[in-house]
């Protein structure tokens, strides 16, 4: 049985005789009667009564023209969802992120997905960048987004959201009132960094940026992520650094960020994928929506 059998014989019955399906479906009446009595003897049913002057549809019939039409439409479906898929506009996308890629990234994305009438369900998933990298090499995710600047050869990496590094100081903080903060009046401070286990990111920024302003900062927290090390300069436990769009959780029980004086500090976060590897069409098309919507921008280039 073939798609091509059930709309013939879905047209007899809709029609009500061979002769009108005939014209219906472009055909002669003689091919298109040899075709439903095939069709009867290969499902082994009678599924219309011929005694009469008109074909009329028996039980068996009623019940193959439900299941007929219903064949029909899921093919029609499925057809259309392969087309999709195949132009990236259905499917599923994994997404390996950092904190702020799920907190100035995705929302966005979301948002363009839901602008573009696309059917793509984003799978986000968290963690520590090594794994997310062990993730990305096994086919586990299709994308990462991260702060980390991957130097791999198999990687294809490009920078989105640029932005400048301010710093965060505890509310009672004799500078936490100003516009800016020097470095180096920074340097008797308890500092909170990022964790960097590959290729470079913030604390090796501000690790240069504290040697060349004459000093080794005291580091006494060591993290990954960059809301706990905000929450705890709230509670007046060390200075942090963060980009400048977490500004935008202030008043969340965060700190006010402040610019950093006489220090051109700047960080991004990195799109990386499989170089070799090539991209499902769904999981292209989110990137390209990324890229077209992020890449190398500074998210508010006149907060300075």
């Amino acid at each position: 049985m073939d798609e091509h059998r059930l709309k013939c014989f879905v047209a007899v019955y809709e029609q009500g005789s061979v002769s009108a399906a005939a014209t219906r479906l472009h055909m002669t009446q003689p091919p298109l009667s040899m075709l439903l009595r095939k069709l009867e003897d290969e499902l082994g049913v009678g599924l219309f009564d011929r005694s009469g002057h008109r074909l009329a549809p028996t039980a068996t019939g009623e019940l193959f023209y439900l299941r007929a039409k219903a064949l029909l439409a899921q093919l029609q479906t499925m057809r259309r969802e392969l087309r999709e898929a195949e132009q990236g506009a259905r499917g599923t996308v994994h997404i390996g992120c950092a904190t702020a890629a799920s907190l100035f990234v995705m929302p966005a994305v979301m948002e363009d997905l839901a602008a573009c009438g696309l059917d793509i369900t984003v799978d986000v998933q968290e963690g520590e960048a090594g794994h997310m990298l062990q993730r990305l090499r096994e086919r586990g995710l299709d994308l990462i987004i991260s702060r980390s600047e991957y130097r791999a050869p198999e990687l294809e990496t490009h920078a989105i959201m640029d932005e400048p590094l301010h710093v965060a100081l505890p509310p009672a903080h004799p500078l936490a009132g100003g516009a800016r903060v020097r470095l180096a009046d920074l340097r008797h401070e308890r500092f909170l960094l990022h964790r960097s286990p590959l290729g470079t990111g913030i604390s090796d920024m501000v690790l240069r940026a504290c040697q060349q302003a004459g000093f080794v900062p005291n580091v006494v927290y060591w993290g990954g992520e960059t809301l706990p090390m905000l929450l705890m300069a709230q509670r007046g436990l060390g200075v942090a650094f963060a980009p400048q769009s977490f500004g935008q959780l202030a008043g969340q029980g965060l700190p006010r960020l402040l610019p950093l004086d006489g220090t051109e500090l700047r960080t991004h976060l990195n799109v990386a994928w499989p170089r070799q590897l090539g991209l499902t069409p769904v999981a292209g098309r989110v990137r390209d929506l990324i890229l077209a919507r992020f890449a190398a921008r500074d998210p508010d280039p006149g907060a300075d």
